[in-house]
């Protein structure tokens, strides 16, 4: 299956969602922590998700990636979608989605260590369990995949961070000799620009978290998927240092928020608007400037993680200094239209969220 059938499939999808979701009223309703004004539809992800994963299953290579870890990966996104898809409906708890989340890491992860090469260490000793590593990488998983939840938040965030990191793993896979890593990039991509057909500002529908949660997990996934896939032929530590690159800024603003929330003791499983993107549109930055500048930031970081996965020199070093630079950026940027905001007039919410 090519990317252009998957692009069609999921656009088609998506309005077929769009016309039951308003049928049935299953809207996303604003309230005085939304981005958007008016009631959204909200079933996107839940449309487009089932093709990406329908189409690297049934068309992707077969042989280049050991069973199990197939079956570890496939089964971890079924499970993400279906319960996210009950929750998007009926709030579950906190508690019942950790529990989920920790068991999707935990197989995932479990597939990778009882498959992973003999002799081919490049880093994965430091994570093997039980060590603190291997803690530390579940939590990595989990924190994706949680984080790419939180940062849908305005129209086409999450939509073009798909499509940047989709088509980085592709390329990425691609020119290493991991061709699952790269299908599945494609695939995700090509989901991605699907939805975003209608979700590019002013959004029709939003993603829900049945497509969130199933892109973190997945691009918590690849660099995992190519190490094993390509095995000895790439270090697993640059694997993950690719990983991180090529959604460096959801994990910088997910994580730069989460820790100033708890430097001001505020319960950070509460919603709020306190992430720089949405700082910045509350300032009056239209959603598309915002989504723009996140994906150029994104795609530098896609750029740099396709050097280091194929060992390129001092391209490590350069990424050490591209993300604080770059985000630091980001953040005066934030802090000055506050400021000019704050002297002004309070700007309101803009049409439309994510």
């Amino acid at each position: 299956m090519s990317a252009a059938v998957v692009v069609v499939t999921a656009a088609l999808a998506v309005r077929l969602a769009r016309v039951v979701a308003l049928r049935r009223g299953l809207l996303d309703v604003p309230n005085s922590r939304s981005s958007h004004a008016q009631p959204v539809p909200r079933l996107g992800g839940a449309a487009f998700v089932p093709v990406v994963l329908l189409a690297a299953l049934v068309a992707g290579p077969s042989g280049t990636l050991p069973p199990i870890v197939t079956g570890a990966f496939f089964a971890g996104a079924g499970l993400l979608f279906a319960l996210s898809l009950i929750d998007d409906f009926m709030a579950l708890s906190a508690g019942v989605r950790l529990a989920a989340h920790a068991a999707v890491a935990a197989g995932l992860l479990g597939a990778v260590y009882l498959t992973w090469p003999a002799g081919a260490d490049g880093g994965w000793d430091g994570v093997a369990p039980p060590s603190p590593g291997f803690w530390l990488l579940a939590i990595a998983v989990i924190g994706l995949l949680n984080l790419y939840n939180f940062m849908d938040g305005i129209d086409g965030l999450a939509g073009v961070q798909g499509v940047v990191a989709g088509v980085a793993w592709c390329a990425i896979g691609s020119a290493i000799g991991a061709p699952f890593g790269a299908f599945l990039g494609a695939m995700l991509a090509a989901g991605a620009i699907g939805f975003l057909t209608l979700n590019w500002p002013p959004a029709k529908i939003f993603m829900g978290d049945a497509g969130s949660t199933v892109l973190g997990y997945s691009f918590a996934a690849l660099p995992l998927v190519a190490a094993v896939e390509r095995g000895s032929a790439l270090r697993f530590d640059a694997a993950l240092v690719a990983g991180v690159l090529v959604v460096w800024p959801f994990w910088a603003d997910g994580a730069f928020t989460i820790l100033r929330r708890l430097r001001r003791g505020e319960n950070i499983l509460k919603a709020h608007r306190s992430h720089l993107y949405q700082r910045l549109v509350i300032t009056g930055v239209s959603h598309g400037r915002v989504t723009l500048v996140y994906g150029v930031l994104a795609t530098v970081g896609a750029a740099l993680a396709w050097r280091v996965a194929g060992g390129a020199p001092y391209a490590g070093v350069t990424a050490l200094g591209f993300v604080p630079i770059a985000f630091a950026g980001l953040w005066g940027w934030t802090v000055r239209r506050e400021s000019a905001a704050g002297t002004l007039s309070p700007a309101s919410p803009t049409r439309t969220g994510a």
